[in-house]
């Protein structure tokens, strides 16, 4: 990757996001979904910037996209994104009204969001594209099957509603086939139904980014997330090849000699056994290091190609790293949390965690630098 510009009046942090490889994800995601694609940008475009990557993506072709709550949408559109959002969350009848007037495609999944679809409809005094979510083994938001067709037809008595589109979500998908198999066939069960009614959604979705390797006929989309964002879900994936787009990193800010019986960082229990060297980078758990027991005994940083091993507890604002073995490595180096080496899977291991989760808590203080690796 190059090497990021980093204003010498801010703190020497950053998190690097290559626009360019996500426009390749994208384009790799396609070819093998072979059906259009509603790319995710939940929580912030998963910590990347949800108005740089909503940009990118439609101009790789997304015709639309899809975040979790309505405020995101917002967010969006007033950055002028002009593409049809599905926010996929649950929301009040406050928020169903809001999504009318912005312009949003919202997914109805609770009982109080459909009662609140006819007052908003008439509010928006225009035609109104939703989707209907069926929970297929979720057990969190949704219709179960035996109330879908009854949902639907509720919302087809609403003037000016079109339901667009009808959707599920996969609770294992990246772990159990078996229990994916059953969700789908209980999906397409529902999605028989409402044909037999006359109802026939354009949109039929529910491959996440692994259940993109189970993709059925009988769907018209597909909703990747993290699969856009550089990394397969695990164990289980479809075989698309991508690359990380975003990678944090900070400079070393000091680097110490200290003896042994030196104590390292919060309760002292890293302690240096021999003369070692001790460096300091302003990254911690505010910037989304986790601060786990693993973390401070086996988790490690990249820096010049090398794994530097953590030294002790990660501070709120600084971690601490055992230089020893690399008697080349200096103050001002570049140190990496996660990117290329290691990998957001690589710090998820060592938290106990999964790769969406350090993405996302990639904090607001560490500034975004966007690059574009294909020009």
């Amino acid at each position: 990757m190059n090497k990021p510009i980093v204003p010498d009046s801010g703190r020497p942090v950053w998190a690097r996001v290559d626009l360019g490889r996500l426009g390749a994800n994208y384009r790799a995601v396609a070819a093998f979904a072979r059906r259009p694609l509603l790319p995710v940008l939940k929580a912030d475009a998963y910590g990347h910037g949800g108005v740089a990557v909503a940009r990118r993506l439609v101009a790789e072709g997304a015709e639309r996209l899809a975040v979790a709550f309505v405020e995101e949408g917002v967010v969006l559109r007033e950055a002028g994104i002009g593409v049809p959002i599905v926010v996929l969350g649950s929301m009040t009848g406050g928020q169903v009204e809001s999504a009318a007037q912005q312009g949003l495609t919202p997914v109805i999944s609770t009982p109080a969001a459909l009662a609140a679809v006819p007052q908003a409809a008439r509010r928006a005094g225009r035609p109104w594209a939703v989707h209907l979510k069926v929970d297929t083994g979720m057990t969190r938001l949704g219709f179960p099957p035996e109330q879908a067709r009854e949902a639907a037809a509720r919302l087809l008595e609403c003037e000016g509603v079109e339901i667009e589109g009808l959707m599920t979500h996969l609770a294992s998908a990246d772990e159990s086939e078996q229990a994916t198999t059953r969700q789908l066939d209980a999906f397409d069960a529902v999605l028989a139904r409402l044909q037999a009614d006359g109802i026939r959604p354009p949109w039929v979705h529910a491959a996440n980014s692994a259940g993109l390797a189970r993709l059925r006929s009988t769907h018209t989309l597909a909703r990747p997330g993290l699969l856009l964002y550089g990394l397969r879900p695990r164990p289980l994936s479809p075989p698309v090849d991508v690359l990380p787009v975003m990678s944090v990193s900070g400079r070393i800010a000091l680097v110490r000699e200290v003896p042994a019986g030196t104590a390292v960082s919060y309760g002292g229990r890293y302690v240096v056994r021999h003369p070692s060297r001790v460096g300091t980078i302003p990254l911690g758990y505010a910037d989304g290091v986790p601060r786990t027991t693993a973390m401070s005994t086996d988790g490690w940083w990249g820096v010049r190609g090398q794994r530097v091993p953590v030294a002790g507890a990660v501070c709120m604002d600084f971690t601490a790293v055992d230089l020893t073995e690399h008697p080349q490595l200096a103050e001002g180096d570049e140190a990496v949390l996660f990117g290329d080496s290691p990998t957001a899977w690589d710090v998820a291991d060592c938290a106990g965690t999964h790769a969406w989760q350090i993405l996302t808590t990639v904090g607001p203080r560490v500034p975004r630098l966007y690059v574009d690796s294909t020009r």
